[in-house]
């Protein structure tokens, strides 16, 4: 049914495009003039105008001047924006094949409610008549800043938006999250839009860390701007799935004009701070392997190294150097009456800070190894896009855009991963190398073979927009948008045949191929009517439209093992092939939706909306779905005028509702294909429920603007309140029915609230300096009110590391564990009662033995009691109960400033903070610390255990170092959580950059129209007392939902955000 309706009117919003074509063109005239900033007279480059209640509009070039042709004939409103200026609006008399002309003096604004977004319904309104917060990043504010990919642009710069990368590998993605968690078992990625098509939100082939995102896919320099709804309040009229808030992304236009061709050429270098790295330590039990120690590491064992002396050795810094990035982009923008373009092209290739060159202890890591191929970090891009708008008559425009970006990607085995490159290097010994053996790893492998394990994903993404508008009558107007999303993704894991060059490992030593490929589609029409009316003192806007999405996903994969001999890497050449898979998925979506505005005397706007939702993945004993929204905006400065030093202000408050849809298959009972050795046949797969329904996300915002001294200093707030009922929840069955796997209902509840807070503020402005500085804070509370009756579920499964759940009363994604005894001051069990034993018994036990880590003794753990749970720091009172606190921060904060001197300088910085009940699962360490295997080498650890072990330190000393050891080394099960779980608070500097503007006249000479030169920083700075590789890491890569998606905060054997340096040229032709 719903195919056919789509097919329906797909069919008819076709031929009412054609029929439009054919009607006559009006009277029209042009308008022309000029955009300036009104304090110092210079031109505004790139300045907005727009005829108002029509379609047509241009941006100013180079000396601030626009033209807009095919204006209808008579009285129009001008209106003229630009980002970090107030909007001015001025009437004009267009004559009949005549020119009129309007200049617009534009005033510096910290705070401007005329400037226009799309809202819900996706249709273009100022600010100021809308009850919900709408975030908008203006990339004209944003050319001097290190800009590299789509994460860049949204790091940091809007409230209540937090970036989740898994690490630093060169390439790696990041998860978006939008006021927190809005799902407990479905994605919490917002969705996206693209010149209103619909995209694929998902990131590329896991690979554990280093895994891309499908936006950084997205040409940066083809974006003009980029507006987020952050909830169910803002984002009803999206329906389904926009629950996680809705991301739209604008690219850029032409301009009547002559080409205007821009080129820019960058180079920047990328390093970690290996200061986050601790060395690799350890010490000989006796003197031979002292003496080996020496002559493997003289820079580090000094001759003379007894047993029990402590060395450290910095393994990691043998394998990482600096990285490089060289990027080549070119655009030209232009266009004649009637007809303007924009197209772009942007070449990467980066290198990341692995060294493909690296030798340990002489011998060259895989890359370097002639004789088989090796992994590497390298990722090359390709990207372009292009707009052509058309304007056949002033009734109507069309508006045709592409974007296609294709992705080479490579990264090393890494992250929580036994044969992980890093993860082996960090679980070295110096005590256990040799000359085959550099970093000393003790089991697996050694980190020289994993080098010649190697990942691959290769992509390709485009996306094509069809938008046509046709003007019917004055205030009346009809609108379409046709497009699709296609993303391939082939990914490749390769261990060749005989890699096993220093004969340690023994895991598929002929050799090992995975392939997968994953092909989506994604199909968006949007067809919309809207309609305006003035009535003097009160005025009408009205939208009603149809939506509708179709999702097609297909999976397939192979892999195996036992090449025959080098060289023959394809999946036929295998001795030991695995089961190969495949999978289709299609997911339908539509809707209608309806909304009307009601306008008194411009300081007041009701807005009534209303959206009908069908799903093909609702169940089939649901329907469809309705989502209401209301929201108001009053405008008291326009209402009663100035109010002393406030010289705007503004309330407003809206309410709506939005959903989130189950999977595609959730609904149905299925079963899985079973291969035996009696035959094929199936076996249990999904139980399936019939009455899945979406999740249903209800929030409340409440908010408003106060701009000060005629908007030079604004504040903005807003204070948000949701819950999500009909929570869809895995909850499991008794395997006597047959069926083994959880069944997901709708059965649970989630509520969040919050406020964010923000400042801005122009502190001088003359013709020789400004000074512009700004600052956000948001907060954020969250608890899992029920799960239904269904028991607490732990993140990663069986795995005790990851101490992740969610549970009833607490924040998704709570960490528990266990606790030590503090309070006592040996916190020792000798007897094994449980219980700490006595000062002299101890000191007796240690001084004749106890000599290693729990040699005949044991920690003394806390126990909660029911007071314990009563007050929330316990879930229970087994010895893992205790809450050790949860992965999300209770304030995430941004602060920078602008400052441009004279015509040529510009200085940018941006600092980024997260604090208040923020923890991170120091998981390296924990192994580090506390595995009697592939771990204490630390320098405490190995320090630690040396004093435990050494025969000298027998008594006091040994005593000393047990407690030292059950308070800060002992981790891991049967201790799970104990030591692990830190403070990760931190304060960074996220980006500094320094521009020259060359003059004008020089870069004439030059032959050139304008010329920019900057250097920029990312992640130069940080401050925080995480001891961990770096407090944002996650081990959340690549999930597309579900439990796996709260593996939030775990920092596993990662690396760190890199520092960044970047020089660019940029230059107008």
């Amino acid at each position: 049914m719903i195919n056919k309706l789509i097919n329906f009117r797909l069919k008819t919003a076709f031929l009412m495009i054609l029929g439009m074509s054919t009607f006559l063109m009006a009277q029209e005239g042009s308008v022309s003039g000029r955009v300036t900033d009104a304090q110092t007279g210079d031109p505004l480059v790139g300045a907005n105008v727009l005829v108002v209640g029509t379609n047509l509009g241009a941006a100013t070039d180079i000396n601030g001047e626009y033209s807009i042709s095919r204006v209808p004939a008579g009285a129009q409103r001008l209106n003229a924006n630009y980002i970090g200026f107030a909007s001015n609006s001025s009437n004009v008399d267009v004559p009949v094949d005549g020119n009129a002309t309007t200049d617009f003096g534009l005033s510096v604004a910290a705070l401007n409610l005329n400037e226009v977004v799309v809202t819900g319904a996706g249709t273009a309104v100022e600010k100021s008549k809308i009850g919900n917060s709408v975030g908008v990043l203006n990339m004209s504010s944003l050319e001097d800043a290190p800009i590299t990919n789509f994460s860049d642009i949204l790091q940091g710069r809007e409230k209540g938006v937090v970036m989740l990368p898994n690490g630093g590998l060169n390439g790696e993605g990041a998860q978006i999250r939008i006021r927190g968690t809005s799902t407990l078992s479905q994605s919490n990625e917002p969705v996206i839009y693209l010149d209103g098509v619909r995209l694929d939100n998902t990131m590329g082939a896991s690979f554990g860390g280093g895994t891309p995102s499908r936006l950084d896919e997205i040409n940066p320099d083809a974006i003009e701007r980029v507006e987020i709804l952050k909830g169910a309040a803002a984002a009803s009229l999206y329906g389904t799935q926009a629950a996680n808030g809705i991301i739209q992304i604008f690219t850029k236009q032409g301009a009547i004009s002559k080409p205007q061709f821009t080129a820019e050429v960058s180079t920047s270098t990328s390093s970690f701070d290996e200061g986050r790295f601790k060395p690799n330590s350890g010490f000989a039990r006796d003197q031979a392997t002292a003496d080996r120690m020496v002559g493997l590491f003289p820079d580090y064992a000094k001759s003379g190294l007894k047993p029990y002396d402590v060395i450290e050795v910095p393994f990691i810094s043998w394998i990482y150097d600096k990285g490089s990035n060289q990027t080549v982009s070119a655009s030209v923008r232009g266009g004649a009456p009637g007809a303007t373009y924009f197209a772009s092209l942007r070449y990467l290739n980066s290198d990341g800070p692995y060294d493909e060159n690296a030798t340990l202890l002489g011998l060259p890591v895989g890359a370097a190894d002639p004789t088989k191929p090796g992994a590497n970090d390298n990722r090359d891009q390709f990207m372009m896009s292009a707009t052509l708008n058309i304007i056949p008559t002033d009734r109507m425009r069309i508006r045709l855009s592409t974007n296609y970006s294709q992705t080479d990607h490579n990264t090393i085995q890494n992250n929580n991963n036994i044969y992980g490159t890093t993860s082996l290097i960090q679980m070295g010994k110096p005590e256990h190398s040799l000359a085959t053996n550099a970093t000393g790893s003790i089991a697996f492998a050694t980190a020289r073979e994993t080098t010649y394990r190697s990942l691959q994903n290769e992509g390709e993404n485009t996306t094509i927009s069809l938008q046509s508008s046709y003007r019917v009558t004055d205030g009346l107007n009809i609108s379409g948008t046709f497009g699709l999303n296609t993303t391939l993704n082939k990914f490749t894991s390769l261990t060749p045949f005989g890699y096993n060059v220093d004969g340690k490992v023994a895991s598929n030593v002929q050799g090992y191929l995975g392939k997968g490929s994953n092909d989506k589609k994604v199909f968006s029409m949007d067809v919309k009517a809207d309609y305006a009316l003035d009535l003097g003192g009160l005025s009408l806007e009205n939208v009603a439209g149809f939506q509708a999405f179709q999702t097609i996903q297909k999976d397939i994969q192979g892999s195996g093992s036992q090449f025959p001999g080098p060289g023959l890497q394809v999946l036929g050449a295998l001795g030991s092939p695995g089961t190969p898979y495949s999978s289709y998925s299609e997911v339908i979506e539509a809707g209608f939706l309806a909304q009307t505005r009601i306008g008194f005397s411009d300081f007041l706007y009701t807005t009534v909306g209303i959206r009908q939702d069908a799903n093909s993945a609702f169940g089939s004993d649901f329907s469809t779905i309705t989502y209401p929204r209301v929201n108001v905006s009053y405008i008291p400065t326009t209402h009663i005028g100035q109010l002393g030093p406030v010289s705007t202000a503004r309330l407003r408050f809206a309410w709506g509702k939005a959903g989130q849809q189950p999977g595609a298959f959730d609904q149905f009972t299925t079963y899985l294909p079973w291969a035996s050795e009696f035959g094929p046949g199936l076996a249990p797969g999904n139980v399936g429920d019939p009455s899945l329904s979406p999740e249903i996300s209800t929030e409340i915002e409440m908010g408003g603007e106060v701009g000060l001294f005629n908007d030079k200093l604004a504040f903005d707030f807003q204070y948000w309140d949701r819950t999500v009922e009909d929570a869809l929840i895995q909850r499991a069955y008794p395997a006597s029915g047959g069926f083994y796997r959880t069944q997901l209902s709708n059965i649970g509840q989630l509520d969040a609230s919050g406020w964010e807070v923000g400042v801005d503020a122009n502190l001088i402005r003359n013709s020789n300096l400004s000074v512009d500085v700004f600052g956000s804070l948001s907060y954020l509370e969250e608890k899992i009110v029920s799960l239904g009756g269904a028991p607490e579920q732990k993140v990663g499964g069986s795995y005790p590391r990851y101490r992740n759940f969610l549970t009833e009363g607490y924040a998704p994604g709570t960490y528990f564990g266990a606790k030590l005894n503090r309070d006592d001051k040996y916190p020792i069990d000798i007897n094994g009662d449980g219980k700490s034993d006595s000062d002299a018994d101890l000191l007796a036990f240690f001084t004749t033995g106890g000599a290693g880590v729990r040699s005949g003794w044991n920690p003394v753990m806390a126990i909660p009691t029911e007071a314990d749970v009563a007050a929330g720091r316990a879930k229970g009172t087994g010895s893992l109960d205790w809450n050790l606190g949860k992965p999300t921060p209770d304030y995430t904060s941004a602060f920078g400033l602008k400052v441009n001197y004279g015509k040529n300088w510009s200085v940018n910085t941006l600092f980024e903070s997260r604090f208040g009940n923020y923890e991170v699962t120091n998981l390296t360490d924990a192994f580090r610390k506390s595995h009697s295997l592939i771990g204490r080498n630390t320098p405490d650890a190995a320090d630690n255990e040396s004093r435990l072990l050494n025969p000298a330190n027998a008594g006091q000393g040994r005593l000393d170092a047990a407690n030292d050891w059950v308070r800060n080394n002992l981790a891991l099960s049967p201790y799970s959580g104990l030591n692990t779980i830190e403070d990760a608070s931190f304060v960074r500097l996220r980006e500094l950059s320094l521009s020259y503007s060359v003059d004008q006249t020089l870069a004439a000479r030059l032959g050139l129209n304008s010329m920019t030169i900057a250097v920029s920083g990312k992640n130069l700075w940080m401050s925080t007392d995480y001891s961990g590789i770096d407090p944002e890491t996650n081990a959340i890569s690549g999930n597309r939902g579900g439990l796996n998606g709260f593996l939030q905060s775990i920092d596993a054997f990662g690396v760190p955000i890199p520092r960044v340096w970047n020089l660019s040229v940029k230059v107008g032709l």
